[in-house]
């Protein structure tokens, strides 16, 4: 088949398009030609419409008005008829896209879940409906999980009834990312869908500390015997991050800095009196204001950390000023913290089982849900928050914290425990959640 995959971007490294590359390699393996359609392409091949991306200024001001406040046109009849102009021109252009690929098959990313360019959305659903096209809709967000979602006009809201996804496209198939959008779909819209977890690359080489990354340490100033942990993840509040701190606070205390000390660790190297368990956030800060909360919090706890997103980029970049990838932090690292308060999967989750690393979590609603009962094996914050602060920081009880801490002393210091743990870990990833597992997932869906 020719398929056409379209999004607001593509070639980035956001969740959506990183996963739409996993799905693009399964289908050209099976035999499928694959093109893309998008505003932006990034560092891949696609065919750019700017019209249905997420910086088209005529679809910002719409999203302004339809979902913030209604001020910009003298009438609702005018923002009717701007929408339509918007519409009429991005049709036209969707359909070279059609017409010149000689698309047959149709899967849409989160153009028919989020009205982050509503103009878009409209003018898809027509183009799939004039051309009779059969698709996937793959659903990886849904616009009743976002507090920003809420319509001005009472016609705005009757395209999200009818469009989100939409309920009258019969070769129109649906795929969401876990079983809490499959419920919520059938309850809100009558629609069946198929589940589709995410996935990692498996199946390629171990990061490990090589020639490239053997200075990551010294240049982020992290010891060589002190201890990394790792928060892999974007700063945003909902990565519940105040959780970890609150677990290193634990640790670094008399009795459990006395346990490492006692003995070599799980890689034989000796943490002493002048090391220390050392944070690191080499990801983007894109919360400001919660990044200094947590730095408050690491600073009235002295816990030694470090926010070194400078130092690291997409992919290696070599040279005098030169970037090391997220996967190289990995290889450095001795834990993973993964405090997730809400996630709509768990793409760190899986980095860190392939980097075969222990992970601690908090067991956010979709991991109980889909992930953890496959039998990971991790380092367990719980799934209840007992308390916000002032700041509007959350905490579990000290007795989770507790528990988890004597688990991380014996990751540090078991290497049998630590082997065992791992191992089942990654072996759990590639049966259920590897670019395999991902081929029996999708193949039997992308059919006419």
């Amino acid at each position: 088949m020719q398929i056409g995959m379209v999004h607001f971007r593509v070639g980035e490294l956001d969740g959506v398009s990183l996963e739409m590359d996993k799905w693009k390699t399964v289908l050209q393996k099976a035999g499928h030609e694959v093109f893309y359609a998008a505003e932006t392409v990034g560092s891949t091949d696609g065919y750019q419409i700017p019209e249905i991306g997420l910086n088209y200024q005529p679809s910002l001001k719409i999203r302004k008005n339809a979902f913030d406040k209604f001020s910009d046109y003298e009438s609702e009849l005018d923002f009717k008829e701007e929408i339509q102009k918007c519409v009429d021109k991005t049709m036209i252009k969707l359909q070279k896209f059609i017409d010149t690929y000689e698309i047959n098959y149709i899967i849409p990313n989160n153009m028919f879940s989020l009205p982050l360019n509503l103009p878009a959305t409209i003018a898809l659903y027509r183009v799939i409906k004039n051309n009779n096209l059969h698709g996937v809709s793959h659903n990886h967000d849904f616009y009743w999980e976002r507090d920003w979602c809420k319509p001005t006009r009472r016609f705005i809201q009757q395209y999200l009834d009818q469009l989100f996804p939409p309920i009258d496209l019969p070769n129109l198939k649906h795929a969401v990312i876990n079983s809490l959008a499959q419920t919520q779909l059938e309850h809100r819209k009558n629609l069946k869908s198929t589940v589709i977890p995410n996935v990692f690359y498996f199946s390629e080489p171990a990061w490990e500390i090589d020639d490239f990354n053997k200075d990551l340490r010294e240049k982020i100033e992290v010891g060589e015997n002190d201890i990394l942990i790792l928060q892999a993840t974007r700063i945003v509040q909902r990565k519940g991050i105040e959780l970890a701190i609150d677990l290193l606070n634990e640790l670094n205390k008399p009795e459990y800095l006395d346990e490492l000390r006692a003995k070599p660790l799980y890689n034989g190297k000796l943490f002493e009196h002048d090391n220390k368990i050392v944070f690191i956030f080499p990801n983007l800060i894109e919360d400001p204001n919660y990044k200094e909360k947590i730095e408050n919090k690491l600073k009235k706890h002295k816990i030694m950390y470090r926010f070194c997103n400078d130092y690291f980029a997409s992919e290696r970049i070599p040279g005098p000023e030169k970037k090391f990838s997220l996967w190289d932090s990995y290889a450095h690292s001795d834990l993973v913290t993964y405090p997730s308060l809400q996630e709509g999967w768990g793409n760190q989750f899986l980095e860190a089982v392939k980097a075969k690393l222990p992970i601690i979590l908090f067991e956010y609603d979709v991991y109980r849900a889909d992930i953890g009962i496959k039998g990971f094996d991790t380092i367990s914050l719980g799934f209840d928050i007992i308390d916000k602060d002032e700041e509007g920081l959350v905490c579990v009880s000290q007795e989770k914290i507790q528990e988890a801490a004597k688990k991380v002393i014996r990751a540090l210091t078991d290497p049998e425990y630590r082997n065992k743990l791992v191992e089942n870990n990654f072996q759990i990833g590639v049966e259920k959640f590897s670019l395999e597992a991902l081929s029996e997932y999708i193949l039997p869906l992308v059919q006419i």
